[in-house]
């Protein structure tokens, strides 16, 4: 029964917070490191391809030499609308829900200076930017179940509070200390010592089925304030570069719903005065648990800082060739996590003395203490290439390539022993990938027809993990420009 409730239970996020220990967080790293087309509506629709694009503030976060094509100042705002419509398929059931937020998807201010064309120079000046981003949206809301399973979380219980003494999970609890599973589930009688007094036994018998449900959520986003200069060497060679400070907020919510169902040979036992646990040197009895359910919430907060340095030429006037390396970014980051356990566990008593029984309500949850921790991140460095074919006056076409190496995420802390491990799951669990970007701009007269596809590779490489994390992105978008003024939608 462990083994399949646990691999169920990990991969829709449930059971993230088994203790204080860092046990999440080499996976929590793709959480800073990955994210979407990002930028003006325009370079949303052409895939957030523009490695070797200019005249855009987006060029501020992805490749500062394009701020060197300005020739005149300008003020851009890009407000958006995220909508998630997400399916989960648990053992067999299906749910569906839906979201949606506004944001503010980009926002940049370009002041230009450089020199006429009339006069005489071989650098042209440039143009200073600042700008913000929304690198990504991690808002999601999804539900699953209600399902019928021979497993129980109970059994994920059992696992974790084998070998712990039951004096200790009992001086915990008493000290106001429950900082864990084990503690709560023993807390609310859903596992029970056997007569080892430090292996336990989950409060239902093997034979009963649960029907399982739950709701999960995360709100949030990673966003970036770019300060970048990009300047203009003889209309041929663009030369830039910036500083990104960047924002990180993360909040997880999950509730997880566990029924029992008995069979009517157990109930009639029951109610014939039979007892659950015969166990040898045990004195408690459980008839019933009813339902029980698990409520967990994580909180991350990061601030971080990078650099990117970046070049375009153009060896003629149709073709511009790009190069971009943007430096690790440097995070802080602090999490918070807690849970409550609520259950319905009917008549307990002790078999010495039956007279003795009481139960346990759903409105008195024992409640996991609040675990922070404190650590910094590296995210890996990108190194990005592109190239630019313009059509004349009819457009152009684009294609980006980026490596990325998500082995070289690294953690650090006061305490580098307990982090060490940490690194050496990250070159375990992750590989080094090159993400792929196309798109093109169509015009006519005033008019802009665009088309974008990016691939981002799984940078994961789970042996035995059939899911699929490549990530795919189809955009479009149209628009119009006339001398001093442009507008863009995106898709």
């Amino acid at each position: 029964m462990y083994t399949l409730i646990h691999r169920s239970l990990i991969i829709i996020g449930l059971l993230a917070m088994v203790s204080p220990a860092f046990s999440q967080i080499a996976e929590d790293a793709l959480l800073f490191g990955q994210y979407t087309p990002t930028g003006t509506a325009r370079f949303q629709a052409i895939g957030g391809t523009g490695y070797s694009l200019g005249g855009d503030v987006s060029a501020a976060a992805l490749n500062p030499a394009g701020l060197g094509f300005y020739n005149r100042s300008t003020v851009v705002l890009s407000p958006g609308l995220g909508i998630t419509n997400s399916s989960a398929n648990y053992l067999n059931s299906t749910a569906d829900a839906f979201d949606n937020r506004l944001n503010i998807a980009n926002f940049g201010i370009v002041i230009n200076n450089t020199k006429d064309d009339l006069m005489p120079a071989d650098w042209r000046g440039g143009s200073f930017a600042i700008t913000y981003n929304q690198l990504n949206a991690l808002n999601l809301e999804s539900e699953y179940g209600p399902a019928n399973s021979n497993t129980s979380i109970l059994d994920e219980f059992v696992f974790q509070s084998n070998g712990i003494p039951v004096s200790e999970l009992e001086s915990n609890i008493d000290n106001n200390q429950i900082i864990g599973y084990p503690e709560a589930a023993f807390f609310n009688f859903l596992i029970n010592p056997d007569a080892s007094g430090q292996n336990y036994i989950a409060s239902i018998p093997a034979d009963a089925t649960t029907v399982q449900s739950g709701t999960f959520s995360t709100s949030g986003n990673l966003s970036q304030w770019n300060f970048a200069y990009g300047g203009n060497y003889k209309d041929k060679l663009y030369l830039g570069a910036s500083i990104g400070f960047r924002g990180f907020n993360y909040q997880r919510e999950s509730v997880y719903r566990e029924e029992v169902v008995y069979t009517q040979d157990y109930i009639n036992f029951i109610n014939g005065g039979g007892e659950f646990f015969p166990v040898e040197g045990g004195n408690v009895s459980i008839d019933f648990v009813n339902q029980n359910i698990l409520a967990e919430e994580l909180e991350i907060r990061g601030t971080g800082i990078n650099a990117n340095l970046g070049v375009i030429y153009r060896p003629i006037n149709e073709l511009t060739l790009g190069f971009s390396y943007q430096s690790p970014t440097y995070f802080s980051i602090r999490t918070e996590e807690t849970f409550t356990l609520a259950s319905d566990v009917r008549n307990i008593q002790e078999t010495d003395d039956p007279t003795d029984a009481f139960n346990i309500e759903l409105n008195d949850p024992a409640l996991g203490n609040r675990f922070i921790n404190e650590y910094n991140l590296s995210t890996p460095s990108r190194t990005g290439f592109g190239l630019t074919y313009f059509f004349e006056k009819y457009g152009f076409f684009s294609v980006d390539a980026e490596y990325v190496n998500y082995q070289s995420n690294r953690f650090s802390n006061s305490d580098v022993s307990s982090l060490s491990q940490v690194n050496q799951d990250v070159e375990v669990l992750f590989e080094p990938v090159i993400n792929y970007r196309a798109g093109g701009e169509f015009r006519y007269n005033i008019f802009r027809l665009r088309a974008g596809y990016a691939f981002y590779d799984d940078p994961t490489q789970f042996t035995d993990d059939t899911l699929d994390r490549d990530r795919v992105v189809i955009s479009g978008g149209v628009g119009i420009n006339v001398s001093s003024f442009f507008a863009d939608v995106s898709v």
